[in-house]
């Protein structure tokens, strides 16, 4: 019986560092305590992280807030984590966020901004952004988040005042950036707008383009201007900003558009043929990604030969390929559009053919391996699966285990 519990301890010795969460001294905060905003106003919420001695190459900030006083609108990575990590999304329906970065260069070990989050507030309210649990400070692939510190700050939204019931109510549209949550690939962006009149005529419009969402306008533009051109010299989420000044001296509201740019493709596509000689009767598998650092990776496509691209998922198993040549084409496409492609052959041999693998090859060798890597990704985000419990430390632990059985029984006889 000593053995036996000898051998339990060797088992879980081996097995329990490999599925224990680790954890670390990195906290996320916010750049305010407290936000006191006006409703219908934008407001940049700023996520920093604090190493606190670790050293860190990548970060994922999940930011919680409360959807009826606010909607986010974007979000937009600062400091040294300038790469966007897959997996990105914003819900104004829940109320969350989940952003990643990481860096390529050397590792954060001094405090600095991770992604800077527009909100738009909405009802006047009380309301706040709290930092997750779910997020996440990695150091080499281990995780160094203290989770026991998790900023919150308030959100305080009060009734606009009320525009002079004399003032003209400007109203803007594009015809080439229609949906504002949307990406678009244009660069050049035409607006037009119209007044619902007054009591007086509009003497001087104002405008500006830039990037910041509480920019004041004040280029002026006379009175008969009713569209206007303009063009984003780089990348980016840029508000067009427009107010009239009435002949009485009275201002209308500024008007503050959003049109989101991204022109560049995603970054060159990764792609990996499991085997590029097969037999007759075995299954092709592909691996592809890539990353996107604006509006974000939306999905593959692939196409095989000349056959028409469709959407796919990463690893893919193409079964029953007749004996040929085949060439494989893999299409990423982000959000505004924009595209990068990769490409690889493989080629299908009769059953039968000698094709001087190395011994000991096993056929779903490395997709298994990638399995398990995209199985410990879907762990981090804090669901503990028996399926991502590594199979060397189980196989040995029990080797040591039915060893020491078989040596007590042995001794027995």
């Amino acid at each position: 019986m000593r053995y036996f519990f000898l051998g339990m301890l060797v088992f879980v010795a081996l097995m329990v560092p490999s599925v224990m969460r680790a954890s670390g001294s990195a906290v996320f905060q916010f750049d305010q305590s407290a936000y006191n905003v006006v409703s219908g106003e934008f407001f940049e919420v700023t996520v920093h992280v604090d190493p606190q001695g670790e050293l860190l190459d990548t970060v994922r900030a999940v930011v919680t807030f409360d959807p009826t006083v606010m909607q986010a609108q974007n979000v937009r990575l600062s400091g040294s984590f300038d790469r966007t990590a897959p997996g990105n999304y914003r819900d104004n329906v829940n109320g969350k966020i989940s952003w990643g970065a990481f860096t390529l260069g050397e590792a954060v070990s001094t405090e600095e901004s991770v992604m800077v989050i527009t909100f738009l507030a909405l009802e006047a309210g009380e309301g706040r952004v709290a930092i997750s649990g779910d997020s996440h400070a990695i150091s080499a692939g281990e995780e160094r988040i203290d989770v026991s510190v998790l900023a919150e700050a308030s959100v305080f939204v009060s009734v606009s005042e009320e525009a002079d019931l004399g003032t003209a109510v400007l109203v803007v549209e594009s015809s080439t950036h229609p949906d504002q949550q949307a990406w678009s690939s244009l660069d050049v962006a035409l607006f037009s707008w119209k007044d619902l009149e007054g009591e007086s005529p509009i003497r001087e419009y104002f405008y500006r383009f830039d990037n910041n969402p509480t920019a004041e306008a004040d280029i002026s533009l006379p009175a008969e201007t009713t569209d206007l051109s303009v063009i984003a010299e780089q990348d980016g989420i840029y508000y067009f900003h427009l107010k009239g000044l009435q002949e009485d001296g009275r201002e209308t509201e500024q008007v503050n558009y959003v049109v989101q740019i991204d022109r560049t493709s995603p970054n060159p596509i990764t792609l990996t043929a499991q085997q590029t000689k097969l037999l007759e009767g075995e299954s092709a598998w592909f691996v592809f990604g890539t990353t996107d650092e604006l509006s974000g990776v939306a999905e593959y496509q692939v196409a095989i030969n000349d056959s028409e691209f469709q959407t796919q998922i990463s690893p893919l198993e193409i079964e029953d390929l007749p004996v040929g040549t085949y060439f494989f084409r893999v299409a990423a496409l982000d959000r505004a559009g924009n595209t990068v492609y990769g490409s690889t052959s493989v080629r299908v041999y009769p059953e039968g053919t000698d094709l001087n693998r190395p011994e000991g090859l096993e056929e779903d060798g490395e997709v298994g391996a990638i399995r398990e890597r995209a199985q410990e990704e879907i762990d981090m985000d804090g669901n503990f699966l028996w399926e991502s419990i590594p199979v060397i430390p189980v196989l040995l632990g029990l080797v040591v285990l039915f060893a020491i059985i078989y040596y007590v029984q042995a001794r027995k006889k």
